[in-house]
């Protein structure tokens, strides 16, 4: 390990010793090293025995620092949806590094402007602090989700992480603020903008029939 003492690779185990352990064959032209550290950069470096005793040891291996879970996402993107009670959560997913699990979760924490982070319940859009179900990735799935049950006028943010076999990434980056607009309803009633427009029109109508 990067800035550790060499240890032999016991064959039997395919775990690392700092003693004694059973060589391998000369036929295999791989081995497993298992128990080795998340985030740590390891080196190698072998040498044969024959009937009159150990060669020289190889060159060093090129250096490869492990990594189990996935890296942290980009920043997601928030605009408007359907109405104003909703937005989209534009996410990118990270690249799969060589020898990583494929992604399979995605868990996306949406914010309102001076509340607490929530996340998104994928069964039914809507935020709740113990979801049923975060986003399973699918080949061919959206890169968005919808995120309903919102509140007009007020201002969120989002950030979003991924999951493997082996566990969760680092957050992504918080997203740029999306202020959720104000619906045309009047405040007294509940009637839309068209029908709003359709009672004026009715009643230019009605004075020009009394004048």
């Amino acid at each position: 390990p990067d800035g550790g003492a060499w240890q032999l690779l016991d064959a039997t185990s395919s775990t690392l010793t700092a003693g004694t352990g059973n060589a391998f064959l000369p036929a295999a032209s791989r081995a497993l090293a298992k128990g080795l550290s998340e985030g740590v950069t390891y080196k190698a470096k072998i040498r044969a025995k024959s009937v009159c005793g150990w060669g020289e040891f190889s060159p060093i291996s090129e250096p490869l620092q492990l990594h189990f879970k996935p890296t942290a996402p980009a920043a997601p993107v928030l605009e408007e949806a359907l109405d104003a009670t909703s937005m989209r959560v534009h996410y990118t997913l990270p690249p799969v590094r060589p020898g990583t699990p494929a992604h399979k979760w995605l868990a996306i924490h949406v914010q309102p402007d001076g509340g607490a982070w929530q996340v998104l319940d994928a069964l039914s859009s809507t935020l709740s602090d113990t979801p049923r179900k975060v986003v399973q990735l699918l080949s061919g799935s959206p890169s968005y989700a919808v995120v309903k049950g919102l509140s007009e006028g007020v201002t969120y943010r989002a950030r979003v992480h991924t999951e493997n076999i082996h566990g969760w990434s680092a957050f992504s980056p918080i997203s740029e603020p999306l202020q959720l607009p104000v619906s045309e309803v009047e405040v007294t009633g509940s009637r839309s903008r068209e029908e709003r427009d359709a009672e004026l029109r009715k009643r230019a109508v009605d004075v020009d029939a009394e004048v």
